[in-house]
């Protein structure tokens, strides 16, 4: 599916991809196939990675982490935090005019949880 929107994106288009080590061959592939395609890359990755070479925009995450350990949670904690700073960044950034596009969201979900008591 990314290799698909990749390769279907365009100037004005933009690609954020997550990897802790930056070496996974589908996500840096995926990158550089909308690289090609003229849309902006940004990536949450360790620093001189090749998805950071593949990168318009690099955020450099240096964890000391087992990449071995099949639930590296170090990573995936700093990674969250960071996510969490930029949609809290843009979410001000965009301002008073954006909350009734937010209510909307939350209120959509009201279906899908069960009544409290």
């Amino acid at each position: 599916m990314q290799r698909m929107l990749a390769a279907s994106a365009g100037v004005g288009d933009l690609f954020f991809f997550i990897s802790h080590t930056g070496r996974t061959k589908v996500l840096v592939e995926a990158a550089e196939i909308a690289r090609q395609t003229e849309a902006t890359i940004v990536s949450l990755t360790s620093e001189g990675s090749p998805l950071a070479d593949q990168s318009h925009c690099c955020i450099n995450v240096k964890v000391e982490e087992d990449t071995e350990q099949y639930l590296p949670m170090t990573s995936r904690l700093v990674q969250l935090v960071i996510l969490d700073v930029l949609a809290a960044g843009v979410t001000l950034r965009r301002g008073e005019g954006f909350t009734p596009h937010l209510a909307r969201i939350k209120d959509s979900l009201k279906d899908t949880r069960f009544q409290t008591s």
